[in-house]
């Protein structure tokens, strides 16, 4: 037998000064919110949720809907379970892998941010179910998967976007710090990740390892204080958070093939 999503309930509706009683369900929920904004309490938690955002709620999950007198809210709900269905056009088993994100079951809900493409496909999917016949089957249920697809993309590029804040977080330590002894400890403590996951995050994202990017921040930097200030090569070490100077050379001349002094000397009659 296949499974595939069917749609229970759906409404748009203009919430004023609201509590909702605590309760969960069979069905699965989208809360879209239009316009204004909005609390939802979930598994114990307050999530706020804006104009453009939604809350994916799975079965079975305690939830309710808090509306501020000072904030009314415009929502658009939608309800759905998974239905024994062996003549859908689209085998949902199929495509399933791609929505495994959604289904994670150590997320219990998911608030997620739309670019209008959930919105505009919630849309259509509502209107159409407003008409529902043998004549638009179809449709509704490729509106479906649309919906779940982009949901699962709208989840992917949260996960993106989250390893994109831990990467630039470590990079503006990096140039904040290079003058100091920089550890991957250090970084570590100020993404707030493991180190291991932290290396393993930044040689993907920058195609460096850490301790290599370090040093061509370094090393970038003594170029531009050799070539366009008089600081001393043997003071340059300390300025980009090297330990002594002899160090420093080597560094530098197994990263450009100069000496600093030769450098400083062949860029400057440049």
């Amino acid at each position: 037998m296949s499974h595939f999503p069917k749609v229970v309930a759906y409404y748009y509706k203009r919430w004023h000064e609201f509590e909702m009683a605590l309760h969960q369900h069979q069905a699965m929920e989208i809360m879209y919110v239009i316009d204004g904004k909005c609390q939802v309490e979930v598994d114990q938690r307050t999530v706020q949720i804006r104009k453009g955002q939604y809350i994916f709620i799975q079965s079975q999950v305690n939830h309710r809907l808090i509306i501020d007198k000072a904030h009314p809210c415009r929502m658009l709900n939608l309800e759905f379970i998974m239905d024994d269905k062996d003549d859908s056009y689209i085998s949902f088993d199929k495509i399933g892998a791609q929505l495994k994100d959604l289904w994670d079951s150590n997320s219990r809900y998911l608030l997620l941010k739309d670019e209008e493409s959930v919105f505009f496909t919630l849309r259509q999917l509502v209107l159409e179910l407003d008409h529902q016949s043998s004549d638009n089957e179809l449709l509704i249920d490729n509106l479906m998967v649309q919906l779940l697809m982009w949901m699962a993309r709208n989840r992917r590029e949260l996960e993106s976007d989250a390893d994109n804040q831990y990467i630039k977080k470590a990079l503006t330590f990096i140039h904040e710090s290079y003058d100091t002894e920089i550890t991957v400890t250090d970084i570590a403590n100020v993404t707030h990740l493991h180190p291991n996951y932290l290396h393993r995050l930044f040689k993907q994202s920058l195609g460096h390892t850490i301790n290599q990017y370090i040093t061509k921040v370094r090393m970038d930097k003594a170029k531009m204080l050799l070539v366009n200030t008089e600081i001393p090569v043997t003071d340059i070490a300390n300025y980009v958070g090297m330990n002594t100077s002899q160090y420093f050379s080597r560094t530098f001349k197994r990263n450009t093939g100069l000496s600093p002094s030769a450098y400083r000397e062949h860029f400057r009659e440049i």
